[in-house]
């Protein structure tokens, strides 16, 4: 009884603790007192960051973008190359290649005059360049089909049963679609530093293959000549047309100069002014001399005796015959003491005459030199002729390079997995948007 009544006090304060001790434990923390800034200033207002609901990706949106994906991947990656390879292991025909290398060169080994420079005399450095991006262009052109069509059937090299359905040329092709189909079966390349030219052919059949590339050589040569002829002619051609131009020119001056002397009826009025000197000097001598002796006998004579009246006759017709002679030089005037002063007729025939003399030395001067021109043409013409120089002719070729079928599936692969990644991104952006 005595330990019981002593228990009793102890068991009601150990019960009044434990219900004590919870309600402690509820009280909430205090709030933080901000410090005070030491200036005194108010506290700076209490700010509050709040970060939004992040939203995750359910498993049926994970799984349906998990299945586009692969969906994406087969249809895009694993079905390309899939076909790729049935197509180069099951359906893709052997296709032979020969090359053949060559140069457009000039006998003189000189830097030749281009096609406008043989025309027009002007030399350049690039000449065979121009020529050479000429037989490029040639090759990827109708006319290169039409010279072509006249040593191969085309028909039958590319639109055989050998050929496989994507790379056989249709039998009903026309020009237009054969010069595009030979652009994918012949490569024509220029490397303008060595100024070679490398031309590649296809074939389903080694033979067909040779002989292509060698129909490629002749009709290259023969349009190569053909400029080359042309090229020729038009130089020839303008040094006989200026051969022509000057020999006319003769011609004319020719005739100017015979219609000169049969209007004045003078082989050559400088002749005609010499022997016309000559006659008026010898008259002036003969009148001095009578005028002379009519001096002296004036001194003994009468002026009605015969001897001086025979002088003084004497020396009228010399003097006649003196304004005669100059006359024929020219109108003149009178003089003080009754003579004629020369004229200009004589002298402007004698200017005229020698102005076409001049004139004809020229035309015969410019008649020569057009001559050695037309003779240098065309030593210069032979001398520039252009031709091919090749030195990989085409071979008979022994094995099958095309098509490639280990590049061909790398690049197939790597084209088709760029666009499955591309696809991919596309469905992602969209997907985020929808959402």
């Amino acid at each position: 009884m005595t330990n019981a009544s002593e228990n009793a006090p102890k068991a009601q304060a150990a019960a009044v603790a434990a219900v004590a001790r919870p309600m402690k434990m509820q009280q909430p923390a205090p709030r933080p007192v901000p410090l005070q800034p030491a200036n005194g200033a108010p506290p700076p207002p209490a700010q509050s960051f709040l970060a939004g609901p992040i939203e995750v990706p359910s498993v049926g949106s994970r799984r349906l973008f998990s299945g586009l994906a692969i969906a994406t991947f087969v249809l895009f990656v694993l079905l390309p190359v899939a076909i790729a390879g049935y197509y180069f292991a099951y359906v893709a025909a052997d296709r032979y290649a020969v090359e053949v290398k060559f140069a457009i060169r000039s006998p003189g080994g000189l830097p030749t005059p281009d096609l406008l420079g043989m025309v027009t005399g002007a030399t350049t450095a690039g000449s065979t360049q121009a020529d050479s991006y000429m037989v490029v262009d040639f090759i990827k052109s109708r006319q290169f089909l039409d010279a072509l069509s006249k040593r191969l059937d085309l028909k039958a090299t590319y639109a055989t049963d050998r050929a496989d359905f994507l790379m056989r040329m249709p039998a009903d092709a026309t020009r237009e679609q054969q010069v595009k189909y030979l652009r994918r079966m012949l490569s024509a390349y220029y490397d303008s530093t060595s100024q070679i030219i490398t031309v590649e052919a296809q074939a389903f059949s080694p033979e067909d293959a040779q002989a292509m590339t060698e129909a490629v050589i002749a009709a290259t040569s023969e349009l190569i000549n053909m400029v080359s002829e042309r090229a020729r002619q038009d130089t020839v051609r303008l040094a006989e047309a200026e051969l022509a131009r000057a020999e006319a020119a003769l011609k004319a001056q020719r005739a100017a100069i015979a219609l000169f002397r049969e209007t004045e009826q003078q082989i050559d009025p400088t002749s005609t002014v010499a022997a016309q000197e000559n006659v008026l000097a010898q008259l002036q001598g003969q009148l001095s001399r009578t005028l002379t002796e009519m001096s002296s006998l004036r001194e003994f004579l009468a002026e009605d005796a015969p001897s001086v009246r025979v002088l003084r006759s004497q020396i009228d017709s010399i003097e006649r015959q003196i304004i005669a002679e100059r006359a024929q030089l020219g109108a003149g005037g009178a003089t003080a003491n009754g003579t004629a002063s020369p004229g200009l007729s004589l002298n402007s025939a004698v200017a005229q005459y020698e102005e076409l003399i001049v004139d004809l030395e020229f035309r015969q001067r410019t008649y020569l030199s057009a001559l050695a021109s037309l003779e240098l043409a065309r030593v210069e013409a032979d001398r520039q002729q252009r031709y091919v120089a090749a030195f990989v002719l085409p071979s008979f070729p022994e094995e099958a390079i095309y098509p490639q079928v280990k590049s061909s599936l790398a690049l197939i692969a790597v084209v088709a997995f760029l666009i499955w990644g591309v696809t991919t991104m596309f469905i992602q952006i969209v997907r985020e948007h929808l959402s």
